[in-house]
């Protein structure tokens, strides 16, 4: 077919088309399909598919490389279930001889208690005991007010004593005149009066007089969330050796039935902690807590998640409404096209907002919230939301908005845009070649060259979403295949440089995501696989035509002034003599005909009047029907059944089992082994904040080397009992620290 574009051809498109008479199609019929005519007499004429599809041969082609994905994808499971263990047994790290106790007694906020309790179970003893309170609210204050303070020093001069309040004072309503006496441009006018409102409310672009107030608020706030008494949510007990671990896991885990029923006899008496029946399991990595998390409740959490989803499934049907208006635009395909990829750029960055909604105890746990809110976006955004507005009769065509044009431009554009706008970086470089340089002191201009914060659950969905694309669409576009392949090297090549050379530190969040990823999503794409290809073969040659038992003839010859579904006029020849009659092809309802589903896709729910298969078509629909069918029993059994059955064993019993061996090691003997330091992350800063006194621990503890003094919150804040205030080089200052407590 010659006049398809070159990188479309090997498709399903079809431009062997011809006009037929339809004198039964009604007015409501002819608006499902996208092109006919109507003569000045309004006999309709319709535009019939010429080309052979859908036969046999081509289906089993796919149908055989759906087997060899399935084969392929259980072998790479296991390969990475596998490859999960010996990198857990080569890497040694903290969580190995860790637990975290997830019900402590409210008042049980003694380490020396819990240590005493856990060395039961390790003969070398219990080296670290992290006691996590309730006292959130504080700790945020405290960095909040740490950061306003740090974003107040940038507009002020530099040498200001921002702990004196009179001169600070004094220096703000100072900067406060200066800015306004200051001349305006148009563009700082417009961002007034729009953009900056909004932003403030997140705490976003303070001017000085707004920080210095905040700062001023937050301080009694803080002072009187300092007097309150705290209850334990968390503890984290590290052993010596991973026996130890693994002996508190074994004796310690109960089966749900005894923990929902308190049954004190499934554990010995020495099993109870202070009238307690514990629930442990073993912790995430140190870097990857959630400090300021770990008190939400189940309840809680599980609101915050339907809410954010809710927003979510939102934003996809905008999306959707967006990318249909575009593509009906005069660029058609083409701004359709960037509007989708658009969206997928912009909507990781509105989820990440999203998910200040939500409480998690892990990162990992974070990054699993974020990867399916996501993956689901670009999944449907891809590969549905074109089916749904497109036209059922536009599927194999060669016009600009026709399906497989939409996904071929699609595919460039993963090709070519995605990783340019990737690699060239542009907010990262305008930081670090005009902000940073401009900067009043050193630590803001460090804080420019920390790397770009990317999230491991956002690259996943990009490669999920082209492995979903390429399942989709592979009936229909069967060189989608090598398309995908460009789009992997360039992904590998594009992260390795941004990894090496773009992307920041993250923290290790375990293997929540890779899991999430290989146990739910890829499966799930391989179902979709199968459905999708059987309604694809199923519904050729997307013409809603069939032959009657009894056609009219007489209707062959050349009609002038015939009306065209677009309205303009003209002329065309008909060489088949005989009516068709309408049949409804479609086994999926879109936007045009209306919601509906028949499933699975098998010659039976052709109407008995007016059948459209071939017999090599429903052989071969059979064939797919059923394997559908299958593909969706097996994913379901697989991954819900798995659970299920995992759920209702751990009802009656304890399940836990080591998953790796002992390696023999003790957990003071390994250098760089961190422990349960709290310490908050706020964005813009090479350390975390510290948020508990570490005197008298083993600074390796803490997971990185600065000034401890300095990047610790306990000290912000002077109060009553406190030990010391941070060090300065003025050894007198801790020997008043309790006199300015008192004062203030």
């Amino acid at each position: 077919q010659a006049s398809v574009m070159s990188l479309a051809r090997g498709t399903m498109i079809c431009t062997k088309r011809e006009f037929v008479a339809c004198p039964t199609c009604t007015e409501s019929q002819l608006g499902n399909v996208f092109d006919f005519a109507k003569t000045p007499d309004n006999t309709p004429f319709v535009l019939r598919t010429l080309c052979e599809g859908a036969e046999f041969t081509q289906g089993m082609v796919n149908w055989a490389s759906f087997i060899f994905m399935v084969i392929a994808f259980a072998l790479i499971a296991l390969y990475q279930s596998q490859i999960e263990i010996r990198f857990n047994e080569d890497q040694v790290t903290v969580t190995d001889y860790s637990i975290v106790v997830e019900n402590p007694p409210p008042d049980a906020t003694d380490p020396d208690v819990w240590r005493d309790f856990f060395e039961q179970f390790s003969e070398k003893g219990v080296t670290v005991v992290t006691i996590a309170l309730n006292n959130e609210a504080l700790v945020r204050s405290l960095a909040f007010r740490r950061h306003f303070r740090n974003n107040l020093c940038y507009h002020l001069p530099p040498g200001t004593d921002i702990d004196n309040n009179e001169i600070l004072k004094k220096a703000v309503e100072k900067a406060t005149e200066a800015r306004k006496q200051k001349k305006k441009t148009c563009f700082g006018l417009l961002c007034n009066c729009t953009l900056l409102p909004i932003l403030r409310i997140f705490g976003l672009f303070l001017k000085e007089d707004q920080l210095y107030e905040r700062v001023q608020k937050l301080t009694p706030q803080i002072q009187e969330l300092q007097t309150k008494k705290y209850s334990a949510t968390k503890v984290f007990v590290t052993f010596e050796t991973e026996a130890g671990q693994r002996n508190a896991l074994t004796a310690l885990t109960l089966s749900k039935w005894d923990s929902w029923s308190n049954n004190k006899n499934s554990v010995g008496p020495s099993s109870i902690f202070q009238d307690t029946l514990l629930k442990i399991q073993e912790p995430t990595e140190p870097d990857a807590v959630r400090w300021l998390d770990l008190s939400a409740t189940t309840k809680a959490k599980l609101i915050q998640r339907v809410i954010t989803l809710a927003i979510t499934i939102g934003l996809v049907i905008a999306s959707g409404f967006s990318i249909n208006a575009a593509r009906n635009s005069s660029l058609g395909v083409t701004l359709s096209s960037i509007v989708l990829t658009l969206f997928n750029l912009i909507i990781p960055f509105i989820v990440k907002l999203l998910l200040l909604i939500e409480k998690h105890t892990t990162e990992g746990g974070r990054q699993a919230s974020l990867y399916y809110k996501i993956a689901l976006f670009r999944w449907v955004n891809t590969a549905i939301i074109p089916i749904f507005i497109s036209s059922f009769t536009s599927w194999i065509g060669n016009d600009s908005r026709d399906i497989i044009i939409t996904i071929n431009s699609v595919l460039l554009s993963e090709l070519l845009l995605s990783p340019t706008l990737r690699l060239l970086d542009i907010i990262t470089t305008y930081r670090k070649h005009y902000l940073a340089p401009r900067e009043k002191t050193q630590r803001n201009m460090n804080s420019h060259f920390n790397g770009t914060h990317y999230n491991l659950a956002e690259r996943y969905t990009d490669l999920t979403k082209v492995i979903f694309l390429c399942f989709f669409y592979s009936p229909l576009f069967p060189s989608i295949y090598f398309y995908c392949t460009a789009i992997f090297i360039q992904q590998y090549w594009s992260d390795k440089i941004s990894l090496l050379r773009i992307w920041g530190h993250q923290p290790l969040i375990g293997p929540q995501v890779s899991r999430f990823s290989r146990k739910f999503l890829l499966p799930l794409a391989l179902t979709a696989f199968a459905i999708a290809a059987s309604y694809f073969y199923a519904s050729f040659p997307y013409d809603n035509i069939c032959d009657p038992f009894e056609p009219e003839p007489g209707f062959a010859g050349k009609y002038n002034d015939v009306t065209f579904a677009n309205g303009t006029m003209g002329s065309i020849t008909v060489t088949n003599d005989d009516s068709v009659v309408f049949c409804q092809q479609e086994l999926v309802g879109s936007l045009d005909t209306g919601l509906f589903i028949k499933f699975p896709a098998l010659p039976i729910f052709q109407p008995s009047d007016a059948e459209w298969m071939t017999d090599s078509q429903s052989t071969l629909t059979t064939v797919y029907g059923w394997t559908s069918v299958a593909a969706l029993a097996l994913f379901v059994g697989i991954v819900f059944g798995g659970s299920i059955f995992l759920a209702f064993q751990s009802v009656c019993k304890n399940i836990y089992e080591p998953s790796t061996r002992d390696q023999m090691i003790d957990f003071s003997g390994i250098q760089d082994m961190f422990g349960y330091v709290p310490q908050v992350k706020f964005g813009g800063y090479a350390y975390p904040w510290l948020c508990c006194d570490i005197d008298d621990i083993a600074e390796d503890l803490v997971g990185w080397n600065a000034d401890y003094d300095e990047n610790n919150l306990i000290y912000d804040v002077p109060y009553k009992g406190m030990k010391r205030r941070a060090r300065t080089g003025d050894d007198s200052a801790s020997a008043e620290v309790e006199e300015q407590a008192t004062s203030s």
